[in-house]
Parts: C-alpha cells; sequence; structure tokens
C-alpha cells in the first residue's frame, strides 16, 4: 500500500488515501496530539481522554466549512443572523464523510 500524506498547516493530517469511485475516498485522520503537545486550540488531550474520546468516533460525521476566499477547510463554523430584531446562531458546516464503524484508533 502507497503511504500518502497530506500536510495541512493545522494538526490534522490525512494519510493512506484510497479512491473508492471519483467521488469518494477512504482514508485516515491524525486529528489531535496526546499528552505534552498542545493542540492548536492550546488545548491538551491526556492518552486516557483520548481513550475515551475514540469510543465514541465510529459511525460519526466528519463535518467542516470549506472557506471559498482561502480554499482552505476551517473549525466548525457558525454564523449569527440578525432577522426580526432577533439574533440566531446557525451552523454553517457541511457533512464530508463519516468514521467507518470499524475505524482503528492509534496514538
Amino acid at each position: 500500500m502507497k503511504h500518502t500524506s497530506i500536510k495541512l498547516n493545522t494538526p490534522c493530517e490525512f494519510i493512506n488515501i484510497t479512491p473508492v469511485n471519483p467521488l469518494i475516498s477512504k482514508c485516515q485522520i491524525k486529528v489531535c496530539y496526546v499528552d505534552d503537545k498542545p493542540n492548536r486550540n492550546k488545548s491538551v488531550i491526556t492518552k486516557d481522554v483520548a481513550i475515551e474520546m475514540a469510543n465514541s468516533l465510529p459511525g460519526s460525521p466528519i463535518v467542516g466549512f470549506f472557506n471559498e476566499n482561502t480554499e482552505d477547510f476551517e473549525e466548525h463554523n457558525r454564523i449569527i443572523e440578525l432577522s426580526n430584531g432577533e439574533f440566531r446562531m446557525r451552523d454553517n458546516t457541511r457533512p464530508y464523510g463519516f468514521v467507518d464503524l470499524g475505524a482503528k484508533v492509534w496514538f
């Protein structure tokens, strides 16, 4: 299997990308650092917490916001709208995939 890695400016990294068809690919995603290395939002996740979080990953949707101006994915964004004198928060992320039910988690 060829190892493909796409390094991003964030600690999220896509590896082992395997096209299924022209619209769908399978891959592995590195999503956070564990223990002593701070994450992008300055949080530190212990291995025990990471293991607990990993148990809830299978079947979870992968959502994000693609900024067309910068042509890059950003964090989970929300929009504040004002209508009839009332503020409303609206999530503007979109689904891009899901975590396989048989996903293997490693640290």
